[in-house]
Formats: structure tokens, C-alpha cells, sequence
């Protein structure tokens, strides 16, 4: 089939889409996915068979209008409608693959537009009307004057619903689009698995492993917003920096509250125990990981994570590494049952502190864990298992879509 990716971010550098336009492409589609540019990649690009067709856009300018989905302005729809509709004519594209929740919008007013009648896959990697509520940009000036929780939660079961097929990241998801009335029978699961091969494949940057050879390292990586719980991490360090001489924090990663983080490790007094890296490339992301003793996902525990799954999990685990995370129910739903890592109350900075200071104190019970999570992604939370979701999905939707041969 022709399938049509809308991505409204750059491409590359989100695993998940790389990992199934990978998955697609290899079972015999063909994949065009269109996306943005900020300026340093190339308008048109070919990756492992697909084509890549990115429009030229300014942050700024993108981060504006897509606040406003779902308001009474919407600039984010129309723009995106007047983008999809053209990309489907001029790609003969067969079906409509659509990532995140605030897209489909768009895909909708384009679908209107040219009036095509074509699947339309809704992707959905997260609780979006849940995450708004702890969005910075949701609840500041402006948009927490022009943003309405209530609607949103409205406008995600009318277009959930008006979807031909609903992907998700994880089983709790699908249990919750169920008692929003969504059809469970068109959802299919595509956990955010990591792909080992893909994943592994970068080198090694021995310098930065070598530079934190001599420390404690427990890691943070990716995005920095008040959900991710980062402030509890922080202020865990004060109740154990006398316990774990060579303590150090390394937060790779950026976002909107990352000078409010800075501000508050000053006031602790513990910023020269923590190092911000900032955002990295995806091929650095492996030696970040094998530098650190332990890694770390304090997610807010909330109705948002709840019902979805980071990458960074699975990364954390295929490199061995303990994982301290919160008790977000699919996080420690996995933890306990691989016993790859310790669970710690929500935004509790104290028992947060406990569980480092416990894998620093039992070494080899820290190893064991690193051991059994490699273990668990080798046999089950792997790319290459979830991917057969994928492709099955796929299967149904081109022979329910193929002309029905008459018999004479």
C-alpha cells in the first residue's frame, strides 16, 4: 500500500516513527511521510525506503498554532489540512497514517477538502487532554485563557471515534478508549519497544563514558516539563550527597522548565552535582546510558502517564542498566514483573533517595536487575515483537481495501 505519515516535528530522531516506517517499509509498502524542517534538513530525503517530505518552518511559528488546536481559532487544523491535501493527490496515497491526537484535525478538514475516502489511522502515543494539564504552555499566559481541558477531552472521543483504526502504546491505553466508548476492535497495540539493532548500532563515545568514570551516575533522559517529575529528583539530592560521595545527576534532555530546574538546584545548593547536557542526537543516547550506574524515569504519576510508555525504559534495560522509576501503572506494572529496576512513590523525594541509595549500597543486586531487564527486552519488549501488530494491521487494512474479485 502507498501509505501517507503526517509527523508534525522533524524527522529523524523519533524512534518510534523511524522504527515503523522501518517495519512497513520492510513488509512491502510503500512510505511517504511528511513532516517539518527547522532549517537543517534537506526539504526531501530517502531513509531505508521511504520518502521523507518535510515543509520549512519556524519553532516558533509551529509551537504558536499548534497551542491553539482544538480553540476557537485553530490555525493548527486549517494550516495542516491545507498541507495533507495536496500530499495525498500528488503521493496516490491509499492510506492516512496520523501521529498524535492534536493531527487529526487536519487530516480531517483535508479529507473534506479534496473529498478523498481513504483509511484514516489515528496514532495515538499519548493521553493528550490528560498531559495538557501539566503542559507548561497550558497553564501560562495565554493558554490557559484559550485552552479548554473539558473540550479537548469532547474533541478526542469525536475524532478517536471518526478514525478508521486507533494505534496505541500500551494495554492500559486501550482499556481506558474503551469506557470512552471507542471501539476496542480498531485498536491495535504498537508499544514504544525499543529496536535493538537500530539502537545498538551507534558507536560508542569513549571519552564521555571515560568523563564519568570516577562518579555515581543516575541519569535522566529526555524531554524536561513539569510532568516528568524532574524537581522531585533534584530534591532528593540533599538527603543523600553525604551518603553517595560521588554522586552525580546528569539530565540530558531540554524543555520548557529547564531554567526553573537550574533555579531550583542553585537554591538547594546542589548544581554542581548535576550536569545539564542538553538535547543530544539519538546516536548519543547509548554511551549517555553506559556511562550511568543508574537511570531514572520520574514521571508525575497522572491520568496522562498512566497510559502510555517511554522508549527510554527499554533503552535503559537492553543496556543493562537498573531502572529507578515512579509508580505510573504501565512503568511499574513492567518493572515488577521483569524485577529490572525499583518502583518509588510519585513526586516522593524521599523514597526516591532510598532507592538510590539502595542500588548504590547492593551492588550486585543493582546487577542483577541490569541483567534480568536485557533478558526481558531479548525475549519480549523488543521492536521486533510489537512490530507484528503493526504489519498485521496493515494486512487487514489493504484486503479490506482491495476490489472484490466477481465470480461469474
Amino acid at each position: 500500500m502507498r501509505i501517507g505519515m503526517i509527523l508534525d516535528n522533524e524527522f529523524s530522531g523519533d524512534m518510534r516513527v523511524e522504527n515503523e516506517v522501518i517495519s512497513l517499509v520492510q513488509a512491502g509498502h510503500k512510505v511517504f511521510v511528511l513532516c517539518f524542517t527547522y532549517g537543517k534538513k534537506p526539504v526531501k530525503e530517502i531513509f531505508h525506503g521511504a520518502e521523507i517530505i518535510r515543509i520549512k518552518i519556524n519553532t516558533k511559528v509551529k509551537d504558536k498554532m499548534k497551542g491553539l488546536t482544538n480553540t476557537f481559532i485553530d490555525p493548527y487544523s486549517r494550516y495542516w489540512g491545507k498541507q495533507i491535501a495536496p500530499f495525498v493527490k500528488e503521493n496516490n496515497i491509499e492510506v492516512l497514517h496520523v501521529h498524535d491526537l492534536y493531527l487529526l484535525g487536519g487530516a480531517y478538514q483535508a479529507a473534506e477538502k479534496i473529498d478523498f475516502d481513504i483509511p484514516i489511522v489515528s496514532d495515538l502515543h499519548e493521553n493528550y487532554p490528560e498531559a495538557l494539564k501539566y503542559y507548561k504552555f497550558s497553564n501560562t499566559f495565554p493558554g490557559n485563557l484559550l485552552i479548554s481541558i473539558p473540550k479537548w477531552e469532547k474533541t478526542e472521543i469525536k475524532w478517536v471515534n471518526k478514525a478508521d483504526h486507533v494505534i496505541t502504546v500500551i494495554e492500559e491505553a486501550v482499556t481506558r478508549y474503551d469506557k470512552l466508548g471507542i471501539d476496542k476492535n480498531k485498536i491495535s497495540v504498537v508499544a514504544n519497544y525499543v529496536n535493538s539493532d537500530e539502537f545498538l548500532n551507534a558507536e560508542q563515545d569513549e571519552d564521555l563514558i571515560n568523563r564519568f568514570k570516577n562518579e555515581f551516575v543516575v541519569s535522566y533522559i529526555g524531554g524536561f516539563d513539569t510532568h516528568r517529575g524532574l524537581e522531585s529528583v533534584i530534591k532528593s539530592i540533599p538527603l543523600i550527597k553525604d551518603k553517595i560521595p560521588n554522586f552525580k545527576l546528569v539530565l540530558v534532555g531540554k524543555g520548557r522548565n529547564e531554567n526553573d530546574l537550574k533555579d531550583l538546584s542553585t537554591k538547594l545548593g546542589v548544581n554542581d552535582l548535576i550536569d545539564f547536557e542538553g538535547w543530544q542526537l539519538p546516536r548519543m543516547l547509548p554511551s549517555y546510558i553506559m556511562a550511568s550506574n543508574v537511570c531514572l524515569i520520574p514521571h508525575l504519576k497522572t491520568g496522562h502517564t498512566d497510559n502510555t510508555i517511554p522508549h527510554k525504559l527499554f533503552q535503559y534495560m537492553l543496556l543493562g542498566r537498573p531502572v529507578i522509576s515512579t509508580n505510573c501503572d504501565p512503568l511499574a506494572r513492567i518493572i515488577k514483573d521483569t524485577n529490572a529496576g525499583l518502583i518509588f512513590s510519585s513526586n516522593n523525594e524521599k523514597e526516591l533517595a532510598d532507592c538510590m541509595l539502595s542500588l548504590y549500597t547492593n551492588k550486585e543486586d543493582a546487577k542483577r536487575m541490569g541483567e534480568n531487564g536485557i533478558n526481558a527486552v531479548k525475549d519480549k519488549y523488543n521492536w521486533e515483537n510489537t512490530a507484528e501488530a503493526l504489519v498485521r494491521l496493515y494486512e487487514k487494512i489493504e484486503a479490506s481495501t482491495k476490489p472484490q474479485k466477481v465470480v461469474s
